[in-house]
């Protein structure tokens, strides 16, 4: 399971911050590829031989080049890259889901798929047809079908491509005519920045296709039949070298010949290689061996304030987020990878979440609010259930002062109308008693 590696966030203020940004996975260090670990996945038959590979979202394709004629269509094959397809139904993770044959690509040397334009990019490495030099075919990753050419050059054609998806750009390496030189394009395929020649910079005359990852470029150096084994050659972008050449050892027996030609990332720090083999009996295979490195993975906790704390974890660590709010606040929201963990759980965890065995960077968003204060009742000895009292003293004040004028307004008129009744009553004994003194 790894360490466990605690963050507190007190209130809606985190107490440090360690990057200060979002920050992306990435291998350890030139150390990672001291002691290569490679593990048995598939095999499949092989028609010519096997020249790149590259992973989409659900396959992993190869080319297979037949000849190097260009009236020979090569072999392009899909292989299932999850345990269920893309209609979520069970499949053979690695088994063959679809091959189309219907095209030279050259000698398809090298493969590289854009997830932001859902587009396949091959390296031809060959120009049989002149048109071709210095050009990439683009493939349709779903029907494997050829959809247009890109020209990148008039000086060299292209050995190996890769995608760097972390700055949306292009790594490719020349042929010998440009001195096997590794080269940054943009993403409309324009020259960013020359990194320089490798020629004779590792063991063998020539290089297979590449893979990037971060500052870091591997590829296989060609050493076919030069009885000294095989070797993964390691660049640094940056320092623009080369940082590691491990020998590989993939535990091979009875074969004749053992060819690593690509390499591709399935996952983080998780590469697939496509090794073509010849077996003792003369037959000929394609086999998938997976490597994984030591990789540092991020986890990134976003706070109201938009602040981010982020701590680097190793691949297979876990991680607790401490969400113990600050006196006077209570935590009203737990996102962790855009998935919202409702209030009943957030309970149930307590005052913190647990990620264990870290394989993929993680994103945590947390929310407080601040506690709503209780409004104090009034104390009373007597039951007042039935009793109606106004809340504000002005109010009850007006009320009495309107009532009393109405009683005094009623006692002056009731008053004014006895006085009225005495007086008429009074006149009338007056006539009387006139009358009579007549009479």
């Amino acid at each position: 399971m790894g360490k466990k590696i605690i963050i507190r966030l007190s209130g809606i203020l985190c107490l440090f911050m360690l990057m200060g940004s979002v920050s992306h996975a990435e291998v350890t260090g030139d150390e990672a590829f001291s002691a290569l670990n490679w593990e048995f996945l598939y095999e499949d038959q092989m028609f010519g031989s096997v020249q790149s590979i590259c992973a989409t979202e659900d396959y992993i394709i190869t080319i297979d080049n037949v000849s190097d004629n260009p009236e020979d269509p090569d072999i392009v094959s899909a292989y299932y890259k999850n345990d269920t397809n893309e209609y979520g139904q069970s499949v053979q993770k690695y088994g063959l889901a679809k091959r189309v044959i219907n095209r030279c690509w050259e000698h398809g040397n090298g493969m590289a798929y854009n997830p932001n334009t859902h587009e396949i990019y091959v390296a031809l490495y060959t120009n049989a047809i002149p048109e071709n030099r210095g050009c990439i075919y683009v493939m349709n990753p779903d029907t494997l079908e050829y959809k247009r050419t890109i020209k990148v050059s008039d000086d060299y054609n292209l050995l190996g491509i890769a995608y760097k998806e972390d700055t949306n750009q292009y790594v490719i390496q020349t042929n010998a005519e440009g001195g096997y030189s590794f080269k940054i394009l943009d993403e409309n395929f324009r020259l960013v920045e020359d990194l320089g020649e490798y020629a004779e910079t590792s063991k063998g005359p020539n290089f297979q296709d590449m893979a990037v990852d971060g500052d870091y470029i591997m590829n296989f150096p060609l050493t076919l039949n030069m009885g000294i084994g095989e070797y993964l050659n390691v660049y640094s972008i940056s320092r623009k070298a080369l940082v590691a050449m491990p020998q590989i050892e993939f535990g091979m027996e009875n074969i004749k010949a053992c060819e690593p030609e690509s390499l591709c990332q399935i996952e983080p720090g998780v590469y697939l290689a496509a090794i073509n083999v010849v077996e003792a009996d003369g037959t000929k295979k394609n086999r998938f061996y997976r490597l994984e490195l030591p990789y540092y993975l991020y986890v990134n906790v976003t706070g109201d304030t938009g602040e981010t704390v982020t701590q680097r974890v190793l691949r297979g660590e876990s991680f607790e987020v401490d969400c113990t709010p600050a006196e006077g606040y209570e935590l009203t929201r737990l996102m962790v990878n855009g998935k919202d963990i409702p209030e009943e759980e957030r309970k149930e965890l307590g005052s913190g979440y647990l990620l264990q065995d870290i394989r993929e960077d993680q994103n945590i968003e947390i929310g407080f609010e601040k506690l709503k204060e209780a409004v104090p009742l009034e104390e009373s000895s007597e039951d007042t259930r039935f009793e109606t009292k106004s809340i504000f003293p002005v109010e009850r004040t007006i009320g009495m002062v309107c009532a009393g004028i109405i009683m005094l307004v009623m006692y002056l008129y009731y008053s004014h109308v006895r006085m009225e009744r005495k007086r008429k009553q009074l006149r009338v004994r007056k006539q009387r008693r006139r009358y009579a003194a007549r009479v």
